[in-house]
């Protein structure tokens, strides 16, 4: 075959390609700015749906002659309306196919079966689980649109047939729907948005505390169960959030519960690592369990709470610098039956050790804390000569951007400063802007178009942006820098206080109220795990704290 003969053949097969493509959008696309046809109106209660109806949008959603109202008496639930603003077809009910025609959260399904007619919604979706659906590739997690089976079980249930009766003999269509009753949670960034999304997030840390001291350690807000496992650097975390926002708010319920928290981390997490004590639940010590627990415990006895904790917090630090090396970088665990450290690195805990052992030093009065501190964050900020990259690729370093607020009034580090702006300058430049199905993501983290942006990624990114910008105000960074680092922390904000559940998509909740104040791990995975609002609460209260003490609205 000669050059030209393949050139064609490439040609062919781009023009084909091109045409298919354009064929394909013009047919599957829907238009989520276009007025509502149909209205499909839905009571719940307890999580449960009750009753439905499907109506002209043009009628009244509310008063004495809308959809369901006697139902509504009968059950005393909660009406939501979801408005159909446009329609597609589904190519295919090959799952792999299916599950990717729709977008999590915005879109649900309509299926056809003779005669009748049956729908998914957006709220029956979130209530059966479907959009938390991952395809995993080895290492590759993508979240592609529903779960083809959860689907097709609420709407075989629906029209009482067999799903595969559904599956073979359904004609099912893509709907893009539009909330209107409880209507779309859009906040504006202010004194009084971050401050009751804040103490909403430690009041439901607060709910979370047992009378043992352990939490409500990850529970669905779905059915409000409870999942199994437990982790004492999450516990400390928590903690840490928690006692902050109580000293803050000086609410006896808030308090009362950070300090339950704290007494069982000081009381049943702390154990003998050779000369020394630090936080540990086995044979192996990790770093990272004794850092967090000495910021927990640091926050409570620094808001003028429980000093009797004050020799643990002691003991917590001299473990932590016994762990450092002469680089400054900390050696991660400690091995209880050798009595001996373990020179192995993880993601991290030499930011957590170096950010608790500033912030402890503030107790202790000990200058080997902010020594040990300052040579940790030294260490984190300085990357080889031979590492071209280092101003495109960055780790998880939000406790990095904590330590470099925390010791910058006692031990500067422009070089730290300089690393964070440029980390905040490449979560800026990856943040979600203009999607088109989701604009209410604008400002989040995102990793790719087929998963939902994390809330927990967005907010950690956020409190160490929120970090750098109070020490980039100190140390009299460009204006034009500022107003950037702060309008990525306002649009990010934004969309964390959007998906807070508060009161979030309480209808199809067992116990909203449980929950009020979490945040979800995604806006379609309802799993509230404790660390959640630790990192999303101390972005918020961070934020706010810096408006009033500029006198900002």
């Amino acid at each position: 075959m000669t050059l030209r003969a393949l050139g064609r053949i490439l040609g062919a097969y781009l023009a084909l390609l091109v045409v298919t493509s354009a064929v394909l959008v013009a047919a599957l696309r829907v238009n989520r700015k276009k007025p509502p046809s149909e209205s499909v109106v839905s009571l719940w209660t307890g999580g449960k749906r009750r009753a439905r109806a499907v109506v002209s949008a043009s009628k009244p959603v509310s008063g004495p002659d809308a959809p369901l109202t006697d139902e509504l008496r009968r059950w005393r639930g909660m009406r939501a309306v979801e408005d159909i603003v446009d329609t597609s077809p589904v190519l295919s009910t090959n799952p792999l196919i299916f599950g990717a025609s729709f977008v999590p959260g915005r879109d649900g399904v309509k299926v056809t079966l003779g005669k009748r007619v049956a729908y998914a919604t957006v709220d029956d979706l979130l209530a059966c689980k479907a959009y938390d659906h991952p395809l995993v590739i080895g290492p590759i997690r993508l979240q592609l649109g529903v779960d083809p089976d959860a689907v097709w079980e609420v709407l075989a249930r629906e029209l009482h047939v067999s799903k595969q009766e559904l599956v073979d003999e359904g004609e099912f269509e893509r709907i893009a729907l539009r909330r209107r009753v409880p209507p779309e949670p859009a906040p504006e960034v202010t004194r009084a948005t971050l401050r009751d999304a804040a103490l909403s997030a430690g009041r439901y840390l607060a709910h979370a505390v047992k009378p043992d001291g352990t939490y409500r350690y990850e529970v669905n807000a779905v059915d409000n169960q409870e999942h199994p496992g437990y982790n004492w650097p999450r516990h400390a975390g928590a903690t840490w959030f928690l006692s902050e926002s109580a000293i803050y708010a000086k609410e006896p319920l808030m308090i009362d519960a950070a300090e339950r928290a704290a007494r069982r981390l000081a009381e049943g997490a702390l154990v003998d690592c050779g000369s020394h004590r630090c936080v540990a639940d086995g044979d192996r010590a990790d770093l990272g369990s004794s850092a967090l627990g000495l910021l927990a415990l640091s926050e409570i006895v620094g808001g003028g709470l429980m000093p009797e904790l004050m020799p643990a917090i002691r003991d917590l630090t001299a473990f932590i610098r016994s762990q450092q090396r002469p680089d400054g970088e900390f050696m991660h665990f400690y091995d209880r039956r050798k009595n001996a450290p373990e020179d192995v690195q993880v993601l991290y805990y030499t930011g957590e050790a170096a950010f608790a052992l500033g912030r402890a030093a503030r107790l202790t009065r000990d200058p080997k804390d902010v020594e040990a501190a300052s040579r940790a964050l030294d260490h984190l900020v300085t990357t080889p000569f031979y590492y071209a990259a280092a101003h495109y690729y960055y780790g998880a370093e939000h406790w990095t951007c904590h330590a470099l607020d925390e010791l910058w009034e006692r031990a500067p580090n422009r070089k730290a400063l300089r690393f964070c702006l440029e980390w905040q300058e490449m979560v800026r430049n990856t943040a979600i802007h203009g999607r088109e199905a989701s604009p209410e993501y604008d400002g989040a983290t995102s990793v790719g178009p087929f998963v939902p942006p994390a809330i927990i990624g967005t907010s950690t990114r956020m409190e160490a942006a929120v970090s750098t910008l109070r020490v980039a105000r100190k140390a009299g960074v460009s204006q034009r820098e500022i107003a950037a680092l702060e309008q990525g922390i306002v649009a990010a904000l934004g969309f964390m206080l959007r998906f807070q559940l508060n009161p979030g998509p309480a209808e199809v909740m067992v116990n909203s109220g449980m929950m009020r104040g979490g945040f979800p791990n995604t806006p379609t995975d309802l799993d509230v795990r404790i660390d959640n609002p630790q990192h999303a609460g101390t972005a918020l209260i961070g934020y706010l704290k810096q408006l009033e003490q500029r006198g900002e609205r």
